[in-house]
C-alpha cells in the first residue's frame, strides 16, 4: 500500500521514523478551513472601508490623528488573529504508519500537544459527517479511541473521513495480521 500524503515535504519526518517503520497516510485538515480564513479577511477588509467612510459620523469627538492609528492597530491586531487561525489549522495533523499512530495538535498559539500510541491500542475508528455542507463537499471529523483515556485522536474538518477511517483500520487490520504472523512462526 504506498502512503497518502497529501504533497507534504516529508524529508524531515522520515527522521523520526523506527526502524523498518513505513508511512501509510498524512491526514491533514480540509480546504474548507481556508475558505472560512477568507470569510474573516473579507470582514477585516469591509469593516475598514466602512471605518474609513464613516469615521467622522461614527468617532464624533475623536480627532482624526487619533483615528489612523487605531486603523493601523486595528489592521495589526486582525492580521495576528488571522495568522494564527491559519497555523492552528496548518499544524494539525495526524500521522498513521504501519507501527503507531502519532496525532500533532496545535491547541493554540505556541502551544502544541503531540501524542502516540501504537496500533495495538486502537480500539475504535470512526468517521462523521453532519449537515448538507460537510456531505456535498466530504469533510467530517475523524476519530481514534483508544485503551488509554488521555490519547484519543480527534480531527475536525479532515477530508474523506469515510474514506481515511477505511484505510486507517485497514491499516490497523494489517499490523495484527502482521503480528499474528510473527507470533506463529
Amino acid at each position: 500500500m504506498s502512503p497518502i500524503t497529501h504533497s507534504l515535504n516529508l524529508n524531515g519526518l522520515k527522521d523520526t521514523f523506527r526502524p523498518h517503520e513505513e508511512l501509510r497516510l498524512i491526514l491533514k485538515r480540509h480546504w474548507i478551513v481556508y475558505l472560512y480564513l477568507g470569510f474573516y479577511a473579507l470582514f477585516l477588509l469591509v469593516s475598514s472601508v466602512l471605518l474609513l467612510a464613516y469615521h467622522s459620523a461614527i468617532f464624533l469627538f475623536i480627532p482624526g490623528s487619533v483615528f489612523y492609528p487605531f486603523i493601523i492597530l486595528y489592521w495589526c491586531t486582525y492580521l495576528l488573529f488571522l495568522y494564527i487561525i491559519w497555523a492552528n489549522n496548518e499544524l494539525d495533523l495526524f500521522i498513521i504508519t504501519d507501527q503507531r499512530i502519532r496525532g500533532i495538535e496545535q491547541i493554540s498559539f505556541l502551544n502544541r500537544t503531540i501524542s502516540e500510541c501504537s496500533l495495538e491500542d486502537v480500539k475504535e475508528v470512526n468517521a462523521q459527517t453532519k449537515w448538507l455542507l460537510e456531505n456535498l463537499l466530504n469533510f467530517g471529523t475523524v476519530s481514534m479511541h483508544t485503551a488509554s483515556e488521555n490519547s484519543n485522536f480527534i480531527m475536525q474538518f479532515a477530508p474523506s473521513p469515510i474514506d481515511n477511517a477505511s484505510i486507517i483500520r485497514n491499516v490497523i487490520q494489517d499490523n495484527k495480521a502482521k503480528k499474528k504472523e510473527q507470533q506463529s512462526i
